[in-house]
C-alpha cells in the first residue's frame, strides 16, 4: 500500500472502517451517519496534536490551492462587463422607456407599497404574530377574497355546465369546491394571511396557463393560414408555465405555505384559539396532492414534446380523437 502524504498508517487504518457501499443510492439515514462518522474521524484529537494556527492552515490552503492569476482576472473582467452592462441597460432602455410611458413619482412608489405592503412571502414565519380571532381584515384584502370566492364559485358551475369534460373533470371540480372552500374557511377564521399565500403561489401560473392557450390558437386560422410565430410565443409561454409549476406550487407552496400552516401556528399561534387545524390543514394537502396529479399531464406533454411525437402543443388531458371545436 502506498503512503499517505499528509496521514499516518495508523489513521490510515481508521480511515478505512468509514468506508461503505457507496453504489446505492442512500436515504437521509445514511448521509446523516454518513457525515457524523467522517466529522467523528476527522476531528479526532490524534489528527490534531501538532496542528498550528495559522501556519498549519495556511500549508493546508496552499497545498489545495489550484486557482491561477490568469483565472481571478477573468471573474475580475465579468464583474466589469456585467456591472457596465446593467447600468447601460438602467440608463439607456429602462429609463427613457419609463419616462415615455409617462410614469409619475406616485407610480413609481406605487411599485414598492405593492411589494412591501405584504411581506408575508418573504417572512412566513410572522404570519401569526397578529393573528386574534374575529381580528379586522384590510378592505383591500377583503375586495380579493370576495372576487377570489366569487371566480371560483362560478368556476364550479362553469366545470359542470359550461366547459367540455376532459379526462380531470372530477379532479377540476374537486379543485374548485377544496379552492373555495380553502378562501371561505381562511376568510372567516382570519387565516387570510395564509390565503393571500395560497392565491399568489397558484395564480402566477394560471396567468402562464391561460397565455399559453390564447397563443396557441392564434397559430391556425379557419381558412387553414398557419402563423408558427404563435405557436413558437405559446411554446416558451409553456416552458415558463412549467417553471412556475415546479418553483411555486412544488417548492415555494410546501416551504412557504405548508409549513407556516402546519408548523409555525402550533408555536405561535395555538395558545391563542387557533382552531380547525386539522381541516385547514387537510385542505391544503389536498391541494398539494392535486398539484401533484397535474403534474403527471405536465411531464406528458414535455415527454411528447422531447420525443418528437408533438409537432404543436395540445392538451394532453384530452382524447386523441377529440374534436378541436371542443377543445376551444
Amino acid at each position: 500500500m502506498m503512503d499517505h502524504p499528509y496521514l499516518t498508517y495508523e489513521q490510515l487504518e481508521e480511515w478505512k472502517n468509514l468506508k461503505g457501499n457507496f453504489t446505492i443510492t442512500p436515504n437521509y439515514i445514511d448521509l446523516i451517519k454518513g457525515i457524523w462518522n467522517a466529522i467523528s474521524w476527522y476531528y479526532r484529537p490524534c489528527m490534531w496534536h501538532d496542528y498550528m494556527f495559522p501556519r498549519s492552515f495556511f500549508e493546508e490552503f496552499t497545498r489545495h490551492f489550484y486557482f491561477t492569476i490568469n483565472q481571478a482576472f477573468y471573474i475580475v473582467y465579468i464583474a466589469i462587463f456585467i456591472t457596465i452592462l446593467r447600468y447601460l441597460f438602467e440608463n439607456f432602455i429602462c429609463k427613457p422607456f419609463v419616462n415615455w410611458l409617462g410614469l409619475k413619482a406616485i407610480d413609481k412608489k406605487n411599485v414598492y407599497l405593492l411589494h412591501y405592503c405584504y411581506s408575508y412571502f418573504h417572512e412566513p414565519y410572522l404570519i401569526w404574530d397578529d393573528w386574534l380571532p374575529g381580528m379586522n381584515v384590510p378592505f383591500d384584502i377583503k375586495l380579493m377574497y370576495f372576487i377570489q370566492c366569487g371566480f371560483y364559485l362560478h368556476s364550479v358551475y362553469g366545470t359542470l355546465y359550461m366547459d367540455y369534460k376532459r379526462k380531470d373533470f372530477y379532479v377540476m371540480l374537486l379543485h374548485h369546491v377544496v379552492t373555495m372552500a380553502l378562501i371561505f374557511v381562511s376568510y372567516a377564521t382570519r387565516y387570510h394571511k395564509i390565503g393571500l399565500l395560497v392565491l399568489y403561489v397558484h395564480d402566477i401560473t394560471d396567468i402562464w396557463l391561460e397565455l399559453t392557450k390564447a397563443l396557441h390558437y392564434l397559430g391556425s386560422r379557419e381558412d387553414g393560414r398557419q402563423y408558427p410565430i404563435w405557436e413558437t410565443a405559446a411554446s416558451g409561454c409553456f416552458i415558463m408555465f412549467t417553471f412556475c409549476w415546479f418553483l411555486f406550487r412544488l417548492y415555494w407552496y410546501p416551504m412557504k405555505v405548508l409549513y407556516s400552516a402546519g408548523v409555525v401556528t402550533a408555536y405561535r399561534a395555538y395558545d391563542k384559539g387557533c382552531g380547525l387545524y386539522a381541516f385547514f390543514n387537510g385542505l391544503l394537502w389536498i391541494l398539494l396532492g392535486l398539484n401533484i396529479y397535474w403534474l403527471y399531464f405536465i411531464l406528458q406533454f414535455l415527454f411528447r414534446v422531447c420525443s418528437g411525437t408533438l409537432n404543436n402543443l395540445h392538451d394532453v388531458r384530452e382524447d386523441e380523437d377529440d374534436d378541436d371545436e371542443h377543445i376551444k
